[in-house]
C-alpha cells in the first residue's frame, strides 16, 4: 500500500512546492493528518493552476490545463483514500491517470480501493 501511495504522490508532486513525496516516504515522521493537509494543499494548488491556465487560454482546454486537473483529481483520490472513501473517487482517478498518460498505473487505484 505504501508504495502505491508513494507512486501517486510522485505524480501529484509535479508543480507543487511542498515535498509531498517525502511525507509518504517517511513512515513515522508524518501523521495521517499532516499527510492529509499536504495532499489537500496540492489538490487546491492544482485546481487553482488549472483555472488560471484555462482563463489564460481564453477558456479553452489545453494539455497543461488537463494535466493540472488530472493532478488535482489524483490528489482528491489520495485524500479520499486516507479518509476511507477511495471508492467514490476511483473512476475519476483512473481517468486522471489516463490523461497523464499513465495507463499502466490504473491498477494502483483499483488495488487501493480493494482495501
Amino acid at each position: 500500500m505504501k508504495n502505491k501511495l508513494l507512486r501517486l504522490a510522485e505524480l501529484i508532486q509535479e508543480d507543487f512546492p511542498e515535498n509531498l513525496v517525502d511525507a509518504f516516504k517517511s513512515s513515522g515522521n508524518q501523521s495521517m493528518a499532516a499527510r492529509l493537509v499536504l495532499v489537500n494543499q496540492a489538490r487546491n494548488l492544482h485546481q487553482q493552476r488549472a483555472e488560471s491556465l484555462w482563463l489564460q487560454a481564453k477558456k479553452q482546454r489545453t494539455p497543461a490545463e488537463r494535466r493540472a486537473v488530472a493532478q488535482a483529481e489524483l490528489a482528491a483520490f489520495v485524500s479520499a483514500y486516507l479518509t476511507g472513501e477511495a471508492r467514490e473517487y476511483a473512476e475519476t482517478a483512473v481517468e486522471a491517470l489516463r490523461i497523464l498518460d499513465r495507463h499502466g498505473e490504473t491498477e494502483l487505484v483499483t488495488s487501493l480501493c480493494r482495501r
